[in-house]
């Protein structure tokens, strides 16, 4: 939850009020922090429906490294780039529809690519820290 906040304020306040190298970096590692507990709970919500919910570090592990690759992809390639681009904005469209009050093109989220965000990539290691001991016991019926 303090990284989901962390973004927000970020993105919303932080970058405004003082842009730089720190504010920039910021939500990247925010959003390494908590992505990867977001897949897993997602596939966790599907497994649970299924009738076949435990929780599970592989896919901890297995969630942390698909966002490290897809963030990791968008900031250096550019069709990945256009799948954030549009992906997001598919996203976001019916909330900006519904503010509008009526239709509003889907046009692509702005994105920056930043090899450098790549740096971001260790603070994984938090949604993984952040995840790892409610996964070491299986739930109770």
């Amino acid at each position: 939850m303090l990284a989901i906040l962390v973004l927000a304020l970020n993105d919303q306040l932080l970058k405004d009020a003082c842009p730089g190298f720190v504010t920039g970096k910021l939500s990247d590692v925010a959003g390494m922090a908590f992505f990867p507990l977001l897949l897993q709970a997602g596939l966790e919500v599907v497994q649970d429906r299924l009738g076949d919910w435990t929780p599970s570090r592989r896919v901890l592990v297995i969630a942390s490294i698909a966002t490290g690759l897809y963030f990791g992809g968008i900031q250096v390639l550019d069709p990945l780039a256009d799948s954030y681009r549009y992906g997001l904005a598919a996203l976001q469209w019916p909330f900006r529809a519904l503010l509008a009050g009526s239709w509003v093109d889907l046009a692509p989220v702005h994105l920056v690519q930043d090899p450098t965000d790549l740096l971001t990539l260790p603070a994984l290691g938090l949604a993984v820290w952040a995840g790892w001991k409610r996964t070491s016991t299986k739930r109770e019926p």
